[in-house]
């Protein structure tokens, strides 16, 4: 792929609007692109804290991410409106959006994303960026295809406690802890977080690397039972492929201490 001109096609697109949490004009306002340049993403930070005082690099980490996100999924450009807003704890994250998580990206009426970050805590930038690219252009998934959704967003982050995904599907693997693949395609959310994301991570990763995301759109729009017509095999055999690539890449399996990593990303 042209990397210089997926660099070039967001940046012609993208111009920063910096506000404090009240919504009045923060008083070091950020503007990276030259003023005649169209813009379509504003960002609210708190009036003072951490956020606040990173903001510069905050904005930087947030435009790196859309590039690389956009270079995962092959696109050139993403021009939808739309806003990242900074939150200070996770208790405000619960006020604003219900759940008290690290990112939560919404597509419905307004599209915004919020995330925490603190001195303790850094927000998943690339993940719910992800979410924001896919959905907002590809609409929902299927159902039976949630999986693919969180997936694709767990390999663009594909980091978590100094493993990545495929470190972590070995793991998985050997240790006999893969869930179901009917787990995943009807109750993903009922699955345990740190398998379902990262499994989900994993197989996402062999599925665009060794096929291509054309396929990996088809799937996301059709639904899990349409695989074996869109991939031309079935489900079962895949997997038995992606767990040989995953000992050929790591043939000696991480030595993950569960107890502590099941307890999230850091």
């Amino acid at each position: 792929m042209d990397k210089i001109g997926v660099l070039w096609g967001v940046l012609a697109l993208l111009v920063f609007a910096c506000h404090s949490g009240a919504g009045k004009a923060d008083d070091k306002p950020v503007d990276r692109k030259p003023p005649e340049t169209p813009g379509n993403i504003s960002f609210i930070f708190p009036p003072k804290g951490y956020a606040h005082d990173h903001r510069d690099q905050l904005i930087q980490d947030c435009l790196d991410g859309i590039r690389h996100d956009l270079q995962i999924i092959n696109q050139r450009a993403f021009t939808d409106t739309f806003t990242i807003r900074f939150l200070d704890t996770r208790e405000e994250m619960k006020l604003y959006t219900g759940f008290p998580a690290g990112g939560v990206t919404i597509v419905q009426a307004q599209k915004i994303i919020y995330y925490v970050v603190n001195e303790k805590e850094g927000a998943p930038i690339d993940h719910e960026l992800m979410h924001m690219i896919t959905m907002a252009g590809w609409g929902y998934p299927d159902a039976t295809s949630v999986w693919m959704k969180e997936g694709l967003a767990a390999f663009s982050q594909n980091s978590c406690n100094g493993y990545n995904d495929e470190q972590i599907y070995r793991y998985l693997s050997v240790n006999r802890m893969l869930a179901p693949m009917d787990s995943l395609v009807n109750q993903f959310y009922g699955t345990p977080e740190m398998i379902a994301y990262h499994q989900a991570g994993c197989m996402v990763e062999y599925l665009l690397k060794f096929y291509g995301i054309e396929k990996v759109w088809e799937l996301w729009q059709q639904g899990f039972y349409s695989f074996d017509k869109i991939y031309g095999t079935s489900f079962p055999k895949m997997e038995a492929d992606i767990k040989k690539e995953a000992e050929k890449d790591y043939p000696t399996a991480p030595n993950i201490d569960w107890k502590t990593f099941s307890m999230g990303c850091q």
